[in-house]
């Protein structure tokens, strides 16, 4: 069994980096009690707790930008840096009024500057932005994009919307306690800690991608105008999309059904965790009163759906593994960072996605949307839930039930698979080397 090591030396912080970059080029891959964690997800919350226990990024982050549009319902935050940071805002409440605090990794110089939409002005110090409230905002979803084509710059982006002074209260009083346990954690950090090595694809060096097609057995799904039923275009959808990804090296797919079969919710994400996937993909076909309404949209987790996660995975036993040995707070802080790393994918693929669907036909003006739906609530797989189109819409249901109008359709999630797995790679060299 291979090991990341989190160490401590001489009062010094060190990690083990020539083996941890030779666990990434070579093995990848090992098992830990049956259970096991994804190589990439887990090798950025290695970094990412690395950073929080023993500072290891000392450089100095550079806040380049930051942009606020909205009017409080809601209000779009969005902060260019030049490094990575932890997609993770917290709420808060104090004798000096509301706010909202983005910890910065590495820090920053100095610098304020004004808002609007319930942000009046905002400040960057050495360990974080701090976006002052004149009004009970809550934050509703934070999102890590890194560069793309010729940008340098990484964006945070963090979504507020107007909520009541006793929800604000409530939620604050929560994200000030999770602060709390990264003091202690902190505080602890003179110990060892073991972070256990990866989930293992099925093949050597390809990504497992895991296509759930919806609904399927006695579930129907929707009923398109034309008579036919969800659970019948979303197989076919799911089995030109295997066809499509095993034609590419790079990958494995696995199918939660491949047949007219009914599967459980939580036996469709049990079976992708127990595969060691990479991504998960939840292929649906909508339905709405107004049959005008046309065009595919992507989901990812809520912030409430979040709140099932634990409850869900401590009832269906989906355990993210760590080493026997770890102390108690330190084990809910690598956890809480697995799950921010596996949202923050999620949102990542949902992003490279939604230009690739806008090729391929018509998607819905509010195209990424968050839901609580239990496909996507499995701790440590980056998951998505695709409604394709709408049944109810002529065009739509013509186009999911013609082989090319599917295959269009495939074809863009193939290409937001690429690109995803493309820009984590890169991701991986970057932090690595």
């Amino acid at each position: 069994m291979n090991w990341l090591l989190f160490s401590v030396s001489s009062g010094q912080s060190w990690v083990n980096v020539p083996f941890a970059k030779e666990t990434v080029r070579s093995i990848g891959l090992a098992s830990s009690g049956g259970k096991y964690l994804n190589l990439m997800l887990i090798f950025r919350a290695f970094l990412l707790a690395f950073a929080i226990f023993f500072g290891a990024f000392q450089a100095m982050a550079e806040v380049r930008d930051v942009r606020i549009v909205g009017n409080g319902e809601p209000t779009r935050i969005t902060i260019w840096t030049d490094t990575a940071q932890d997609p993770r805002a917290y709420m808060v409440e104090g004798a000096s009024g509301l706010s909202v605090v983005l910890p910065l990794r590495g820090g920053a110089s100095p610098r304020t500057g004004k808002g609007m939409g319930g942000v009046p002005d905002w400040s960057a110090t050495a360990s974080e932005v701090r976006f002052s409230l004149d009004r009970p905002l809550m934050v509703t979803r934070v999102l890590t994009l890194p560069p793309t084509g010729t940008a340098t710059d990484h964006r945070v982006i963090i979504d507020l919307d107007t909520v009541s002074a006793a929800r604000f209260a409530s939620v604050a009083k929560r994200d000030m306690r999770q602060l709390a346990k990264a003091t202690v954690a902190l505080n602890d950090a003179g110990q060892r800690r073991e972070v256990a090595a990866m989930r293992p694809g099925v093949g050597k060096n390809k990504y497992i991608i895991v296509v759930d097609a919806g609904h399927g057995g006695k579930d129907p799904g929707a009923t398109a105008v034309t008579g036919k039923k969800e659970k019948d275009i979303t197989l076919a959808a799911a089995l030109q999309l295997k066809e499509m990804l095993e034609a590419d090296g790079r990958y494995e797919v696995r199918l939660t059904r491949e047949t007219d079969t009914f599967i459980e919710l939580e036996d469709r994400v049990t079976l992708a965790r127990n595969w060691g996937a990479n991504l998960f993909i939840s292929l649906h076909a909508d339905a709405a009163a107004n049959s005008q309404v046309s065009g595919a949209s992507v989901y990812t987790i809520s912030a409430r759906g979040e709140s099932r996660i634990d409850k869900e995975a401590s009832k269906n036993d989906w355990e993210i593994p760590l080493e026997d040995g770890t102390s108690k707070s330190i084990t809910g802080i690598l956890k809480d960072l697995v799950k921010r790393e596996t949202r923050t994918h999620s949102g990542e693929f949902a992003e490279f996605l939604l230009p690739e669907l806008q090729q391929a036909g018509p998607v819905l003006r509010d195209t990424h949307k968050n839901a609580g739906f239990y496909v996507l609530l499995a701790p440590d797989v980056p998951a998505v839930l695709l409604e394709l189109g709408f049944l109810t819409n002529r065009d739509d249901a013509d186009r999911l039930q013609s082989r090319n109008g599917r295959h269009k359709s495939m074809q863009a999630v193939k290409r937001g698979i690429d690109r995803f797995f493309i820009q984590q790679e890169k991701l991986m060299a970057d932090r690595s080397g």
